[in-house]
């Protein structure tokens, strides 16, 4: 560091020719800088400048060290600051495990992410549900997506609620209730119902039946496929009508196969929440929230628009 401290002296003395002037830039006495140069002369054991009363000039091993040592300490200056820079630099592994649901959002906040922390690794698995609350247990992912209903969410872990959407029916375009806005579970006793399988949406299934016995019936499930395509495409063959979160996306790429009609009820609401294990000690897992709080999505209010044929 000694010989970066001359060696900048120097540059300034050359560039000015002048010691008082390059003193005042360096912001050191002159005494020092006389004494900088003095000990790189001797270090380098050339004279490198050419004093009167009058003038400085450099002597030609001046000139050719002068000439080579302006890109050397910008060169050097750069890898300092990259240094620097480094040490504010995050990098590690993210494990993120998916419903295969988060199409609406996911993929901005990543993007978002990745431009902030290039050197974070994601590892995107998707999973079921269940699946993924074992794994975060296990420290096997350090952040996943869990799905509610209704406006509480009970879970062993740190949750931040992402996603709030009105949930609809969904029913055959030829239903009789298909050009209905809305429809209470109390109308819809008779029908058949296919629901997701427990082991992908164990609190769906929960939460539904509950709602229909505190209507005085219960639910006539006749299938529970374990995979969201299965059941859209069963809805669409008319084997039974089921029930969804109001998606922009899904409804776009069902509206001309299945209708939606609005779920009535204060709590007919599907959630989306982000869970992390408290005691992870990955230190992505607070940047990833943080970032992901700031561009949090919010319920769009298209579903008439949508759900109109």
């Amino acid at each position: 560091m000694e010989d970066i401290r001359h060696l900048r002296s120097f540059i300034y003395v050359a560039e000015y020719l002048n010691f008082t002037k390059a003193a005042e830039q360096l912001y050191i006495s002159q005494s020092t800088l006389s004494k900088h140069i003095a000990e790189l002369e001797e270090q380098l054991g050339v004279q490198l400048f050419v004093r009167t009363h009058h003038s400085v000039r450099l002597t030609p091993p001046g000139a050719t060290l002068f000439a080579e040592s302006r890109s050397l300490l910008t060169r050097i200056s750069e890898v300092f600051e990259r240094t620097r820079k480094s040490q504010l630099e995050v990098w590690g592994t993210l494990r993120i495990g998916c419903m295969g649901l988060e199409h609406v959002f996911l993929p901005k906040i990543l993007k978002h992410f990745t431009a902030l922390y290039p050197h974070v690794k994601l590892d995107i698995q998707v999973m079921p549900v269940p699946l993924i609350n074992e794994a975060l247990a296990r420290q096997e992912l350090d952040i996943g997506f869990d799905t509610f209903v209704g406006s509480e969410f009970t879970s062993k872990f740190e949750t931040c609620t992402i996603r709030r959407a009105r949930l609809c029916f969904l029913l055959p375009r030829h239903h009789p209730y298909a050009n209905r806005y809305s429809l209470d579970l109390a109308e819809l006793k008779q029908e058949r119902f296919i629901l997701m399988s427990p082991a992908a949406f164990p609190i769906g299934l929960e939460w539904f039946t509950q709602q229909c016995n505190a209507r005085g019936f219960a639910p006539n499930i006749v299938s529970q496929p374990v995979r969201v395509e299965t059941l859209f495409w069963q809805v669409t063959a008319g084997l039974g009508i089921s029930f969804w979160g109001f998606d922009p996306v899904f409804c776009q790429m069902l509206r001309h196969n299945i209708s939606l009609v609005a779920m009535n009820g204060p709590n007919a609401y599907g959630n989306i929440a982000l869970i992390w294990k408290k005691s992870n000690p990955n230190p992505v897992i607070p940047l990833f929230i943080k970032e992901f709080d700031n561009i949090k999505p919010t319920e769009k209010p298209a579903l008439r628009r949508l759900a109109a044929h």
